[in-house]
């Protein structure tokens, strides 16, 4: 994580991924760093004395996103993803379908995404048994219980093995259930890494408290 402290330029290539001089200093000038150089070459050292967003630089240093994200966004989707235990278990389509409602649109693919990032560091782990059950129709879903679900898709496949085409077979659990059976697992946080969710949580909330009061 990028501090307010001095580096060695190797620990900064390696952050930012570029171990040319010019490229790196202005990837940093790029990404609002502030820095005082002392030195030349691959001795040099770098002071950074300022960081503009310091949630978009933890995102490209720590979660490896490409410095071109609309981080806005990502700052957005993460307060709600980490703050509320309810959104972080709904279905993609409906954390969509939440976030457009609360006036900050992001697109399932872009949430799968964002989640990506997370699941790929270690901080959370998606190879889990634990299953939120809903049932859904366009826009609207309904929560469910396991044996609801098990129960529908039961009936599914016995109309399918009794000669019915799928279409039909799905149409009567929409009529029966009010939508099609799904299913989603729900991410475990990885303890190992609170203190880094943590600190991602005070930068987001930094950010936001900066922008409420601009």
């Amino acid at each position: 994580m990028l501090e307010l402290k001095t580096y060695q330029k190797a620990e900064l290539s390696a952050l930012f991924g570029t171990r040319n001089t010019q490229g790196l200093e202005r990837k940093m000038e790029r990404y609002g760093i502030t820095f005082e150089k002392s030195g030349r070459g691959n001795r040099a050292t770098y002071t950074i004395t300022a960081i503009k967003d310091p949630f978009k630089i933890f995102c490209i240093t720590e979660l490896d996103f490409d410095g071109g994200t609309d981080f806005h966004k990502v700052r957005n989707f993460y307060y709600y993803y980490f703050n509320d235990e309810e959104f972080m278990a709904m279905p993609d389509e409906v954390k969509e379908y939440r976030m457009k409602k609360e006036g900050n649109p992001v697109t399932r693919q872009t949430i799968a995404t964002y989640i990506g990032k997370l699941d790929a560091k270690g901080l959370i782990n998606r190879n889990t048994t634990n299953f939120v059950y809903y049932f859904a129709n366009r826009q609207t879903q309904r929560r469910a219980e396991r044996a609801e679900y098990n129960q529908a898709w039961r009936e599914y496949w016995e109309s399918v093995n009794g000669g019915s085409p799928s279409s039909d077979a799905i149409w009567d659990m929409r009529v029966n259930y009010g939508g099609v059976a799904r299913k989603q697992a729900i991410p475990d946080i990885n303890g190992i890494y609170n203190d880094k969710i943590e600190y991602m949580m005070g930068l987001i909330v930094q950010s936001i408290e900066n922008e409420m009061g601009d």
